[in-house]
């Protein structure tokens, strides 16, 4: 019998639960609590997994996880399935999705919140429902799992338009275990890719996994988005991790799911920054790194160009992210950048090199665009002064 993973709103660290693709009800009971849990007559409340920055030791964000009241009896990997055998797997997930959007309102300061969906819901009319009673999605991340085939990219890559239109992000996860591989991560060229716990399992003693993990980091370094880790359950793992540079990290061994979304334990916290920090020194783009003005508006950014020795500005959207830049040029005067190259602190300065001189000459030496896993601005890199300082190195650095 063929079989599938339903990890949709399941613990990331905890056990698959193997379930048949039509699994049977749980008798006449469970459906009428599933039907109070769609009329609202019944809650639903999350648990919080830390979604944790590799670097800095502290939250980037938190993984919302649904937990249904327990006369419903089992995980609710088992709810999910069984609500899909009764039809109504797609008005649950609405119900889920909806909480967690107002559930955002709790995120501490500079943190996302993430929920875990199926393919079928995005390219619903449950879904579109939805964001039509949305104003914005900003610090909110939408997961969308790899085990899942999709039968119409098209369609998907409309419902993530639309996602992104209302400020919020899109990741892929269980990368590497499913039906598409990196099919999907090309397609939807979501801002997270989370790996499969299969290559972090034990990854700190098997060389193999350790490769497979760098050269994923790679490829999704070049495609602008931020790996993380599942299922991290030894200090080992994680050591191994941060030593190959990967950004963002989920597990046990950081921080359990909680009914509140919490910071991490202290000694946790405090390991991670000491080893981040003897990775940290020279390394990425820090070096390289130069300060840049943010503003709301065109209107300030041009009076800050004209009133002060600023040479360009970044303007921010509405959700406070680089959306273009503004450039006092010598050749050229005042000029406005709309297609920015974004890149990652952590990016290895030839690789950011090599992608910025294959863009089009017209923008082929405009500056990169620095930010954060949240796409905040951390500065610009200009490639004039990356060009001479890769020079500078050893023949064999380029």
């Amino acid at each position: 019998m063929q079989t599938m993973r339903d990890s949709s709103f399941s613990e990331a660290s905890a056990e698959p639960i193997l379930l048949p693709q039509r699994a049977a009800p749980l008798g006449e009971s469970f459906s009428l609590h599933l039907d109070a849990i769609l009329a609202g007559d019944l809650p639903i409340t999350f648990h919080y997994q830390p979604i944790v920055d590799l670097r800095r030791g502290t939250p980037a964000g938190y993984e919302a996880l649904a937990r249904f009241p327990s006369i419903m009896g089992p995980a609710p990997d088992v709810i999910f399935a069984a609500a899909g055998a009764l039809g109504k797997r797609l008005a649950l997930e609405a119900v889920v999705t909806r909480a967690a959007i107002l559930s955002k309102a709790l995120l501490p300061p500079d943190t996302f919140l993430s929920v875990n969906v199926s393919v079928q819901f995005l390219i619903s009319r449950q879904w579109k429902s939805l964001l039509s009673t949305v104003a914005d999605l900003a610090g909110f991340v939408i997961e969308i799992t790899e085990e899942e085939s999709v039968a119409d990219y098209d369609a998907m890559r409309c419902a993530l338009a639309h996602i992104r239109a209302l400020g919020g992000s899109v990741a892929v996860d269980d990368a590497g275990s499913g039906y598409a591989s990196l099919k999907h991560v090309v397609e939807m060229k979501p801002a997270f890719v989370k790996l499969d716990r299969m290559f972090i399992t034990r990854c700190d003693t098997d060389r193999a996994k350790s490769v497979l993990i760098e050269m994923m980091g790679q490829a999704c370094d070049r495609l602008d988005a931020w790996v993380v880790a599942e299922g991290i359950e030894t200090q080992q793992e994680l050591e191994e991790l941060i030593l190959l540079g990967v950004p963002l990290g989920q597990g046990y061994h950081l921080g359990r799911p909680q009914p509140a979304m919490l910071p991490l334990a202290s000694d946790v916290a405090a390991a991670i920054r000491i080893r981040a920090q003897q990775q940290r020194v020279n390394s990425g783009l820090a070096p390289y790194l130069e300060s840049c003005p943010l503003c709301a508006t065109t209107a300030a950014a041009r009076d800050l160009l004209t009133t002060t020795d600023a040479t360009c500005v970044i303007i921010a959207d509405k959700w406070n992210r680089p959306g273009t830049l503004l450039e006092r040029h010598p050749l050229l005067g005042l000029r406005e950048v709309t297609e920015l190259m974004k890149t990652q602190l952590a990016s290895d300065p030839v690789d950011a090199l090599y992608r910025a001189l294959t863009r089009p000459l017209a923008t082929r030496y405009d500056p990169l665009v620095v930010i954060d896993a949240k796409g905040d601005l951390q500065g610009l890199v200009s490639l004039d002064r990356l060009t001479r300082s890769l020079l500078d190195r050893s023949p064999s650095a380029l």
